[in-house]
């Protein structure tokens, strides 16, 4: 029982596991999961004892499970061999936008050539979810059903090089951008009501205007990003070290 002079405990970052199909891709997804949702900031350092302690596996898995994580653009080494959560700069998000908008006007062509209505009532159904959380005032929650919408229309496409694309080098570090840029000043409906268009154009089959809502929308989002990182009167620091949260899953080994 804690007294009144009992320290508090500290906050964590990461759920423990306690429930897996295997250690590492428990762990990486633990760890995934706190960079998603801004627990383990951008920037910020990857402490493996103590990430491995909160986790409540060894150092070796979770040595693996930040390995996956470095090929999906999440985790990155440093001089020294120390890992950090992977930054945003102007450049970084240069290259996502600008990947993003060669990719997904092929995707959404491909979409509308082979989904059918059953995979526009699959975009409607995400788009539901987004508005919800938009009305709720979430926007963290609206920021992953952006990158959940996008995830679901190449997943349509049926191009399995084209939506590993995606994963591995797009969507992690999409979200990465969302949480450092997530104080711009954007009304939660804007997104929503581009999606919305979006998915009409892919309803009604019309390809070149569903590229050109696609094009407009991710170039909004680039300008939105680059003008909040300019707006920073300093680089974006790494945030400092914290715990990692604890689940009630148990590890299986």
């Amino acid at each position: 029982m804690e007294g009144p002079g009992s320290p508090k405990p500290a906050r964590r970052s990461v759920d423990p596991i306690t429930s897996t199909p295997t250690l590492v891709t428990s762990a990486a997804q633990a760890v995934r999961e706190s960079i998603y949702d801004g627990r383990l900031g951008p920037g910020q350092r990857l402490v493996e004892a103590d990430l491995a302690q909160q986790l409540g596996i060894s150092r070796a898995p979770l040595r693996e499970a930040l390995h996956l994580l470095g090929k999906e653009g999440l985790v990155i080494t440093v001089p020294r061999h120390s890992k950090r959560v992977q930054d945003v700069d102007s450049r970084s998000v240069d290259e996502v936008y600008s990947l993003r908008k060669i990719l997904e006007r092929y995707a959404v062509e491909r979409v509308i050539a082979l989904a059918g209505s059953e995979g526009v009532s699959q975009l409607r159904e995400v788009l539901a979810e987004m508005r919800a959380a938009a009305e709720a005032g979430n926007r963290q929650l609206t920021a992953r059903l952006d990158v959940a919408f996008h995830t679901r229309l190449y997943e349509l496409a049926q191009h399995s090089l084209l939506e590993r694309a995606w994963h591995e080098n797009i969507a992690g570090k999409l979200q990465i951008v969302f949480n450092a840029t997530r104080s711009a000043d954007l009304a939660l409906k804007e997104p929503v009501q581009k999606h919305e268009l979006i998915v009409r154009a892919i309803a009604s089959r019309n390809v070149e205007r569903a590229q050109d809502l696609l094009a407009r929308h991710i170039d909004d989002a680039w300008h939105r990003a680059q003008k909040t990182l300019r707006g920073r009167a300093e680089p974006l620091a790494p945030v400092g070290p914290r715990r990692v949260a604890r689940s009630s899953r148990v590890v299986t080994l």
